[in-house]
């Protein structure tokens, strides 16, 4: 059943066209990392794009960036090469290259998109977060949520005081840049993003946020930022709404998944 217009920015259809230019007209990167930036040099051509995780979001975004042609290169890093490559093959997926994940292949990266499965535990996000290694001047871009299990109904579970993983994220990785995005909608809008908003938390200095702005607008949405970190954590709330009403059973309004969250007025 088609949403309709009885939820407040939930819209059924949207489609513009995102122009590359407003996203690279500030930024700027060192050929070599870690990540320095330099507004003197505008270009997008140097970046290299790391997506941790070759599930479905991850091998998605990975396509949709690479076939943008907008940055040096984008490459999927996993645990075993070897499965991701041949799980992505069966997908129809053949032009994104896969190495394994260790600090080293993240280190050759100016962004680092993390697709890989929610945390919902203290000591696994430290662990995660030691795991990747010198993550200094670096952009993350946290696709994840931290999903309970199904059981319990796909809650989206917050720290102490209402924190949220992607605070806790840059809490782990205090010499990072981290954005919370691609985690509102579901992958097959991102397959076919046709211009919908996406909305962004994180650093607000101007440099690393063009630099996350820019991919978010190269896999084809349009880039709406909300303001720090500390806004992941009503991204994540609006997941929770948005997988409860998409999932039939999990309490919410029943829909498709065709729905997503857009922004009306003139903000």
């Amino acid at each position: 059943m088609n949403p309709v217009g009885l939820i407040i920015l939930l819209i059924a259809s949207f489609a513009s066209t995102v122009s590359s230019s407003k996203y690279s007209s500030s930024i700027g990167f060192s050929s070599k990392p870690p990540l320095r930036m330099s507004v003197t040099n505008p270009s997008l051509s140097t970046l290299r794009i790391t997506i941790l995780g070759g599930g479905n979001v991850g091998s998605t975004l990975a396509q949709k960036l690479l076939q943008s042609k907008r940055f040096a290169s984008v490459e999927i890093a996993a645990r075993d090469p070897d499965k991701t490559t041949a799980s992505i093959l069966e997908k129809g997926i053949d032009d994104v290259p896969v190495v394994a994940s260790t600090p080293d292949s993240l280190a050759a990266s100016h962004v680092v998109i993390l697709a890989t499965p929610g945390l919902y535990d203290d000591k696994d996000m430290k662990s995660f977060a030691s795991s990747l290694g010198d993550m200094s001047d670096k952009v993350v871009i946290d696709a994840t949520n931290p999903l309970g299990p199904f059981t319990d109904g796909l809650q989206v579970r917050t720290w102490e005081g209402g924190i949220s993983s992607g605070e806790m994220l840059q809490l782990h990785l205090p010499k990072s840049k981290v954005y919370k995005a691609f985690n509102t909608v579901g992958v097959e809008h991102m397959r076919e993003a046709l211009g919908k908003e996406m909305l962004i938390a994180g650093d607000p200095d101007p440099s690393y946020r063009a630099a996350a702005e820019a991919v978010v607008a190269a896999v084809g949405f349009k880039p709406f930022y909300v303001g720090p970190i500390r806004y992941s954590r009503n991204l994540e709330a609006m997941t929770e709404l948005w997988i409860h009403m998409a999932i039939p059973g999990l309490g919410g309004r029943d829909t498709s998944r065709n729905f997503w969250f857009s922004i009306g007025g003139d903000p």
